[in-house]
C-alpha cells in the first residue's frame, strides 16, 4: 500500500476525509500527518514515503518546497482539498500516476525522473488535445507530477497540416502517430530549449498542435520576445523534419495565449 504524508499546521483539516475515506480500497495507508517542515524532512529521510501534500505558512511552505525541489524532485505531491468528493477524486488521480511510477516495466527501465516524465508528455498531449477539463483540475495534474509548466504566463499555440499525413503514415513512417509524436519532441523540438518548454501532440493524420511553455519559476518574458524566439526555433525544426524524415509540416495558425489555462475545456 502506498504511504502519504501530509504535513500541515490545521489538524482537523482531513477529519472529514477520514471519517467517509476507506484508504485500502485505493491502496493507500492512512496518512501520516506532521504539523512542520522539519518534521516532513525528517519524515521523508527516515520513512518511506510516497507521495506529499502540504498546507503551511509561507516560511514553513518555502522551506519545504525547497527541500522537495532540491532533495525529492520526483516526489508527487497532491493538494489537500477541504471537501470529501474532491479530495476522493484527487486521490483517485494519484493512485493512477503512483501505479505507473511503481508499476513493473516487463521490457523496459525506467526510473521515477523518467516515469514523471512520461506521465507529463501525456498530460499536456490531454491539453493540446482539448481532454482537460478545467483549470483546476490541471494545476492540480501539474502540481502531482511536479511539472514546472508556468499557469500564469504566457505561453505560444502553433497548429500544422501534415497534407501528406496519412500517406505518411502508412506507408513511410509504418510506426503510428503516438511514436511520430515521441520523435518529433524528443528529437526535433525537444522538451526543453533555450529556458522554454515545447510541447508536441499528434492530435490527427492531419493535424499536429505544440505549445511553447515559460517555466514557473523563471522571470515572465515578454510576448514579443517570447513569440520571436520560439518562432526561430520552431522554423529551424520544420527544416529539420523536411530533411531527415521527408514529412512537410505546414503552419496553419500560430497565437499567442495569456496562459496555457486556456487550452482546458472550460476555456473554449
Amino acid at each position: 500500500m502506498y504511504r502519504l504524508l501530509v504535513v500541515t499546521n490545521e489538524p482537523t483539516v482531513l477529519d472529514r476525509v477520514n471519517s467517509t475515506m476507506e484508504w485500502e480500497t485505493l491502496n493507500f495507508k492512512p496518512p501520516m500527518i506532521v504539523s512542520t517542515a522539519e518534521q516532513a524532512i525528517d519524515a521523508m529521510e527516515t520513512k518511506r514515503v510516497d507521495c506529499v501534500a502540504y498546507m503551511l505558512s509561507s516560511s514553513e511552505a518555502r522551506k519545504l518546497s525547497n527541500y522537495l525541489n532540491n532533495i525529492r524532485p520526483s516526489l508527487p505531491i497532491f493538494e489537500i482539498r477541504r471537501k470529501p468528493e474532491a479530495q476522493i477524486a484527487i486521490l483517485h488521480d494519484m493512485q493512477k500516476v503512483l501505479d505507473r511510477l511503481h508499476g513493473d516495466y516487463a521490457d523496459e527501465v525506467y526510473d521515477e525522473k523518467a516515469i514523471m516524465s512520461i506521465l507529463r508528455d501525456e498530460l499536456t498531449h490531454n491539453l493540446l488535445a482539448g481532454e482537460v477539463t478545467s483549470e483546476k483540475e490541471l494545476r492540480a495534474r501539474l502540481e502531482m507530477l511536479r511539472s514546472h509548466l508556468s499557469l500564469t504566463k504566457q505561453c505560444v499555440v502553433y497548429e500544422f497540416d501534415l497534407p501528406q499525413g496519412e500517406v505518411y503514415l502508412n506507408f513511410q513512417w509504418h510506426y503510428g502517430s503516438e511514436r511520430l509524436e515521441k520523435a518529433l519532441r524528443n528529437n526535433f523540438f525537444g522538451r526543453y530549449y533555450e529556458d522554454l518548454y515545447y510541447q508536441v501532440a499528434v492530435l490527427t493524420p492531419r493535424n499536429i498542435r505544440v505549445m511553447v511553455c515559460q517555466r514557473d519559476d523563471r522571470e515572465n518574458e515578454p510576448e514579443d520576445s517570447l513569440v520571436e524566439r520560439a518562432d526561430k526555433h520552431v522554423a529551424k525544426v520544420l527544416e529539420d523534419i523536411k530533411e531527415y524524415l521527408g514529412l512537410d509540416m505546414i503552419l496553419t495558425h500560430r497565437e499567442a495565449l495569456r496562459s496555457i489555462a486556456l487550452l482546458t475545456q472550460e476555456a473554449q
